[in-house]
């Protein structure tokens, strides 16, 4: 499959099936892109690498100014790319209606007590934690996402969280503990890419 139809089709899939997976797929496309349009500008008078005609590019360049922007550090260049990511994620969900909930500090907090996400966060700089977790929180399915905000968000224990989902409490348990894990991996997944 070319590239610009690989994207048309897991831009399909999320509109269409509301696909996290080929959204996650589609913004880690966009913010590779970008990576590398920041890491190694064009020219003048040459095209950018990253000037493909397709919609993924198209909306990660509408990011950028003119001019690519310039940072003092790789720190600063990882918290404008989680910045970025965070930002394509909200202006996908907006166009296919799927409501963006922001994390609030202290929901932060909560997770990153949380025993499988720990070593995502350590290596993630504490202004980006927010960024980095609402966008692998809203990448992950419905369900792990449910039962992660109602043990995280509302503080509620494994018995209540079970109750307020219509689930037994190993039920509960069990899919919190691959929320979790579900998490950690996405966490690690996206650092390697906006840290990598």
């Amino acid at each position: 499959m070319e590239p610009a139809d690989s994207e048309a089709e897991l831009l399909r899939r999320w509109q269409d099936l509301r696909d996290p997976a080929a959204l996650d797929e589609l913004l880690q496309g966009e913010i590779r892109l970008l990576r590398q349009r920041l890491e190694n500008p064009a020219l003048p008078g040459r095209p950018s690498a990253a000037s493909l005609d397709d919609v993924a590019q198209e909306s990660a360049l509408r990011l950028l100014a003119a001019d690519s922007p310039r940072f003092p550090s790789r720190a600063a260049l990882q918290g404008y790319l989680w910045t970025t990511a965070r930002n394509l994620l909200i202006d996908r969900l907006r166009s296919a209606r799927v409501r963006f909930q922001e994390l609030r500090a202290q929901d932060t907090e909560s997770f990153s007590h949380a025993p499988a996400t720990r070593g995502s966060f350590d290596r993630v700089e504490r202004q980006d934690t927010a960024a980095a977790l609402e966008l692998a929180l809203h990448l992950l399915k419905p369900e792990d996402q449910e039962i992660l905000r109602e043990v995280y968000f509302q503080g509620r224990s494994i018995d209540e969280a079970g109750r307020a989902l219509g689930l037994a409490r190993d039920v509960a348990n069990s899919r919190l503990v691959r929320a979790r894990v579900r998490l950690a991996k996405k966490l690690a997944s996206w650092r390697d890419l906006v840290s990598g």
